[in-house]
């Protein structure tokens, strides 16, 4: 396309003047990012497609050259040629900007020949110091295949997810910066992360700035991947940097401090955000969340179920206020769906959370002793026999059959309800 705005003028001309890169990049991308392979025929003669060694090999898939060295993936095959490709990619700066060019180089493998290496330059990434950024790049044909390049010239095109992607690749480690990126600390490796992503973070956040000078690269790809876990994490990383504290996994540690708070713990206090032992405080607070989710899940469904009192009312009405005793233990019938959650929760069995309030034919009964209670009774309403009494944590107590043994005394008054 044609260059609109002042900025797109400045690229396009920049752009004119780039010279061709060094041998020493090509010869690195060769090395470093495509692959290398060895092929071995059934009786095992092994063949390096670098050097062309022979030699017998009986390992399994991948193996080292022991003349050249290099590192190959071992293909059980008569064949005589393959092909590797690979995106990598140059850093250079020019006229003030930050240059990205990414290269396909595509290496021809042939039995008895050396390889033949073939480098194309697709695209180039252009950024300022103020992170504005401009694409040049050979023209696409439209289609499924990302790397469906066109024989034109490198000129200005639209950015687009597949620029993105394709520029997602190995950087050679000679690079040039502008100043503002050496005094914001990029230097040496990339470590995986995106090239575009890192310089566009390093000129617009601060913060990655920080991890960068502190070396901490591999966190930076955690967060540059995750930039919502950065904004959650980052009180209780600085008090991790100041600590001197050692995470072995990020993921791990970032997925903890998300816990911290949703507990309501100080993510300031480096008691906390620097644990002794990652794991294990992990799994602890792992287990409270746990624990917390039950709590609102339940208190939902509590809600939820006093949106049947009505019901509950109109079904088991005519027991309210009914109770007997034996001079010790106290039988009543429970009168509200609250009251049935109270049981539940002091006895922790679920005659609350499993809606027996809901059943028209049984009726749920407290047997206390003093006001204490003591169990759970359920009787039915149309045999009139009991069908469970339980006691804490759904256990019988001593006063088991006792109790059963006063409720049956007592059906005759339950009829009489039933019949009124």
């Amino acid at each position: 396309m044609k260059p609109r705005t002042s900025f797109q003028y400045k690229v396009a001309a920049a752009n004119e003047r780039l010279q061709p890169i060094k041998d020493k990049a090509g010869e690195w991308a060769f090395r470093h990012t495509v692959n290398h392979f060895a092929f071995r025929t059934p009786k095992g003669l092994t063949t390096c497609l670098d050097c062309d060694h022979k030699w017998h090999e009986k390992g399994d898939k991948k193996c080292r050259c022991p003349k050249c060295g290099a590192k190959l993936e071992i293909n059980d095959t008569l064949c005589r040629k393959t092909m590797g490709r690979q995106y990598c990619s140059v850093l250079e700066t020019r006229d003030g900007f930050q240059i990205q060019r990414v290269f396909l180089l595509t290496a021809l493998y042939h039995k008895g020949r050396k390889p033949e290496i073939l480098i194309r330059e697709t695209l180039r990434y252009w950024l300022d110091e103020h992170g504005k950024s401009a694409v040049t790049a050979l023209r696409r044909t439209q289609g499924y295949y990302q790397d469906s390049f066109m024989s034109s010239d490198i000129e200005l095109r639209q950015d687009s997810y597949v620029f993105q992607r394709i520029a997602d690749c190995e950087v050679y480690p000679r690079y040039t910066v502008i100043p503002k990126f050496r005094r914001n600390g990029l230097k040496g490796s990339f470590c995986g992360i995106e090239p575009q992503k890192l310089m566009k973070a390093l000129l617009s956040d601060s913060r990655i700035e920080t991890m960068m000078k502190a070396g901490q690269k591999r966190h930076l790809k955690y967060f540059i991947s995750n930039p919502q876990r950065l904004d959650e994490c980052w009180p209780a990383y600085r008090i991790v940097l100041r600590n001197r504290y050692r995470i072995d996994d990020i993921d791990i540690w970032a997925d903890y401090i998300q816990m911290l708070v949703q507990c309501g713990k100080d993510i300031h206090n480096a008691h906390y955000v620097c644990p002794a032992d990652l794991w294990a405080a992990h799994d602890e607070y792992q287990e409270k969340i746990r624990i917390l989710r039950e709590r609102e899940k339940l208190e939902e469904n509590k809600r939820k179920a006093l949106e049947h009192e009505q019901e509950f009312r109109e079904m088991k009405g005519r027991f309210f206020g009914l109770e007997f005793t034996d001079g010790v233990i106290v039988v009543s019938v429970l009168d509200s769906v609250l009251a049935h959650y109270q049981e539940g929760d002091a006895m922790h069995h679920c005659v609350g959370r499993e809606s027996y309030f809901l059943n028209p034919h049984s009726l749920i009964m407290s047997a206390r002793i003093n006001g204490r209670r003591i169990e759970t009774v359920e009787l039915s309403l149309t045999s009139f026999k009991v069908l469970q009494s339980r006691g804490l944590q759904n256990q019988s107590t001593e006063y088991h059959d006792r109790i059963i043994a006063l409720v049956r005394k007592n059906v005759r008054q339950i009829r009489r309800r039933m019949a009124a």
